[in-house]
C-alpha cells in the first residue's frame, strides 16, 4: 500500500508540474498555441487530452480521499499510553458519555458535543430534565462524573464539562422552557 501511495504521488507530481511547465512554457510563447492546437486536433492529442484529463479526475479523487483522511485524522481524541498513542473517535467518546448519562445520572433527554481543547476534549451537554430534578445539582453532578469518568476511561484530558438546560419537561411529555 505504501508503495502504491509513493507511486500515486510520483504520478501526481509529474503529471501536475509538466502541465504547469508547459501552460508556462505557451504563456510565455516559447511553445506555439497554434502548433500545440494544431497537434491536439489529431488523434493522438485527442487520446492524450483524455489520458491526461483522466489522470487529472483520479489526482482531484486522491485529494479528496487525502482531505477526508485528515478530517478524520484530525477529529480523533488522542491519549498517549506507556506503550504508545491511543486514538478514540468521537463517536466512541460519545457512546461512553451517553451511557454514564442514561445509567449512572438517570437522564435520558439529552445531546453531546466534543470540542478539541489543546491535548484534551470540552465537552457541552444540552438536555432536559424532569420537574422533580434540581438544575444546578443535575449539572453539578453531570460535570463531576465525566469529568472523572472520561479522563479515567479513556485517558483523554477532560478540559471542560459545560451543561445547558434547555428545558423541563412535564409529566405528559410536553416540554416547557424556562428562564433559570
Amino acid at each position: 500500500m505504501r508503495t502504491f501511495r509513493l507511486l500515486g504521488f510520483l504520478g501526481a507530481l509529474l503529471l501536475t508540474a509538466g502541465l504547469g511547465i508547459s501552460l508556462i512554457l505557451a504563456g510565455s510563447g516559447v511553445l506555439s498555441l497554434a502548433s500545440i492546437w494544431e497537434w491536439l486536433d489529431s488523434v493522438a492529442g485527442s487520446v492524450l487530452v483524455i489520458i491526461v484529463g483522466a489522470a487529472l479526475v483520479l489526482v482531484g479523487v486522491y485529494f479528496l480521499i487525502a482531505l477526508g483522511d485528515e478530517r478524520v485524522h484530525g477529529a480523533l481524541f488522542r491519549s498517549e499510553g506507556d506503550w504508545g498513542r491511543v486514538d478514540l473517535s468521537p463517536v466512541a467518546i460519545r457512546e461512553f458519555i451517553s451511557g454514564i448519562l442514561k445509567r449512572q445520572i438517570g437522564i435520558d433527554r439529552f445531546r453531546i458535543f466534543l470540542r478539541h481543547e489543546g491535548h484534551g476534549v470540552g465537552i457541552t451537554i444540552r438536555t432536559t430534565l424532569t420537574p422533580d430534578q434540581r438544575a444546578t445539582d443535575i449539572a453539578e453532578r453531570i460535570q463531576r462524573e465525566l469529568a472523572y469518568h472520561v479522563a479515567d476511561r479513556t485517558g483523554v484530558t477532560v478540559t471542560d464539562v459545560t451543561v445547558f438546560v434547555r428545558g423541563i419537561r412535564t409529566e405528559s411529555g410536553v416540554q416547557e422552557e424556562i428562564e433559570l
